[in-house]
This record gives C-alpha cells, structure tokens and sequence, in this order.
C-alpha cells in the first residue's frame, strides 16, 4: 500500500521489498496514531529534492534495502515539476513540500524541523548508499563522542567519462586526507546530531542554489565548536555526470563562492578550512603567472622568462602530484596523463572565479 492509500503494482513491490523494513511514513503514523507517544526513530534521512526523476527511485530503492531498521526519511519536494511527485507517492517516505523554489539549504532546514530521529543525515536524491551505511552511521555514534560525520565517494563510480572520474576521484581523495576535527560538512552524505544542528541554527539560507551553503556550515560548526569527522568507511556512490564544460562552470562558480565566503568572514583568513589542498591552492596562481610566463618567453624568444614559466609548471606538477598519483593508483597512467590538462584548465578557471570573488565583493556581492 502507498502511503496516499493506493495499491503499488507487483513488480514495484518486488522491486521495493527491501522497503518492508523502512520505519519512514507507517512507523511515524503509527506513533501519531497510538495511545502514547513513542520514541522516534533513531535516524531520520532528509532530501531535499527538485526536478529529481532521473535518480530518485533507485535512490530510495538503496534506503529501502538497508539492514539497519530503525529511521525514517523525510524529502522535501522543493517544487518539482517533473515525475517526482509521483515516484515519491510509490515509498513511504514523509513528503514534505517547500514553499516554492527555497533552495537545498532551506529546504534541508525544513527537513531537519520536521524530522523526528536522534541523527539527522543528509542525501541527495543523486546518492546511492550501501545496506550497511546506516548501520556503520549508527555505529559511528554510539562509538564516538562526535556531533557528526562526513561520508565520502566510493572509488568505484558509473560513468567512466574523464570529466566524471577525475571530479569523483578528487572528492574521494581530498576528504579521505582529513583527520581529526575537520570544518567540512559535505552534504552528499553528512550526518549530525539533531539537537546540534537545531541548536546552531542550520544551512545559512542566503544559498538560494545549489553552492557551498554545506562548506559554510561545516565551518560555522567548527566556530560554535561543532565537532564533525570524515567517516571513511561510509562510502556512497554520487551519481553525477559531469561534462568537461559542466566541470569547470561549477568550479567557478564555487570559487566564487569560496572566496566571498572567506571574505565574509575574515577571522579565518588563515585558516585552511575546506577540504581543498594547501598545495592546490599555491597552484592556482602559479598556474597563471606560468602560463603568462611561458606565453611571453615564446612570443619574444626571451629564454629567462621561457625558463622562468618552465619552472613554475614543474613547481605546479610537484603541488598536485599527489591527486594525480592517486589517479594512476586508481585508473592507470593512461587516465593519470589525460588529467594533468584538465588540472591545468581547471586552476586557471579557478583562478578566474577567486578574482571575480575579489573584485565583486566589495561592491556587495556577498554570496
């Protein structure tokens, strides 16, 4: 039965058997509905969702095949137009709709209000998690005295394109390198204690898109003393397709964005508090001057400011050499040397957005 009360077809419910165990929509309406008010679940999955179809049902169908029971999920439907609705109605999951297009950082705020569980963890409706990564999350709590935890990517990934990959791999890479206390909370897969995130007051929602309202968070936590570790046995799969274009448009974006945020808070101009390498960081604007240098040197045959560009491309490779190892290790050498241009686009745009973050934050662009 469909929690709008009708029937699923047989092949959905033997695709959605696993859903039998989910403590979602008929658990928490079995406790409104009792004589006494019962304990909520131990964790409450929250999604916020727009326009979803293409990945939401076999993303619900992997909570569904959880061996841990005891949570429920919550998906804010952020205004969809598309076959969301409908796909939703065929889970019992708690829908929750927004008040129109408000964005995953209120939209997840809103998740979190609603939601009933100890644990909050959030997904996206592109994330696939294993049977056990509910358990290995409930573990994780009761193990450690920690607020929260930040899954990371699975290695192992659908799309085999070079953009996918070497997006995916440095995900991978650069969370599993964290240890400790970390100021990151990576939404993809981040989980946290419900009282904490009430208490601090959630995603700031001044992120009306898709950004790095996460990062904000993550570090908005570690300021209130939040403490949040990466999790490294709890590994999802992001089912997210990046073309070479789409790539670097989002990393412009987030530089963008990076950049004002620490501007925002310039308290932390020190402080390396996201998950991007110091190393990485010096490349970007090395990247530049070795381009200009080296663009130079060939238009005026000046062999200094050719050899001086040289130089700075090797102290470039030497700063990322280990992203670019952790490729090989991965997918070989063949797959390691057709990254090494598009690490090279990628810190030149990089570049571009950290200067366009610069310039327009003065004039009031704030987010």
């Amino acid at each position: 039965m469909r929690p709008n009360g009708t029937q699923v077809p047989a092949s959905s419910e033997a695709l959605r058997g696993g859903l039998r165990r989910v403590t979602s929509l008929t658990r928490w309406l079995a406790r409104r509905k009792g004589p006494a008010a019962q304990p909520g679940p131990k964790i409450s999955v929250v999604m916020p969702v727009y326009n979803a179809q293409a990945t939401l049902e076999e993303c619900l169908t992997k909570l569904g095949q959880s061996t841990f029971e005891d949570f429920e999920v919550v998906v804010v439907d952020d205004g969809s137009t598309d076959r969301t609705k409908e796909i939703l109605s065929q889970f019992p999951v708690r829908v929750i709709p927004s008040s129109g297009r408000v964005g995953p950082a209120a939209a997840r705020n809103l998740g979190a209000q609603v939601a009933t569980g100890e644990f909050l963890f959030f997904i996206d409706s592109d994330v696939m998690v294993r049977p056990d990564t509910l358990d290995l999350l409930a573990e994780g709590f009761e193990r450690t005295g920690v607020d929260g935890f930040c899954g990371v990517q699975a290695a192992e990934m659908r799309y085999r394109d070079l953009p996918s990959q070497y997006k995916n791999l440095w995900m991978r890479w650069t969370y599993l390198r964290q240890t400790g206390d970390v100021p990151l909370f990576y939404t993809t897969a981040a989980a946290i204690r419900r009282d904490t995130f009430l208490r601090v007051g959630g995603f700031d929602v001044g992120y009306a898109t898709p950004n790095v309202e996460d990062t904000a968070f993550g570090q908005k936590l570690t300021r209130l003393g939040v403490r949040v570790r990466i999790h490294p046995q709890l590994e999802v799969e992001h089912v997210k397709r990046y073309s070479l274009r789409g790539m670097l448009r989002t990393d412009f974006m987030r530089a963008v964005s990076l950049t004002r945020l620490k501007l925002r808070h310039p308290e932390d101009l020190g402080d390396n508090n996201t998950s991007v390498p110091a190393g990485y960081m010096a490349a970007v604007p090395l990247s530049g001057l070795a381009v200009v240098a080296l663009v130079l040197g060939l238009v005026t045959g000046w062999l200094p400011v050719t050899i001086t560009g040289l130089l700075l491309a090797a102290g470039v490779m030497g700063l990322n050499a280990g992203f670019l190892d952790a490729i090989r290790r991965s997918d070989g050498w063949s797959r390691a040397l057709a990254a090494v241009p598009v690490l090279w686009l990628e810190l030149l745009v990089v570049g571009a957005g950290t200067a366009v973050g610069l310039l327009t934050f003065p004039f009031g662009r704030r987010y």
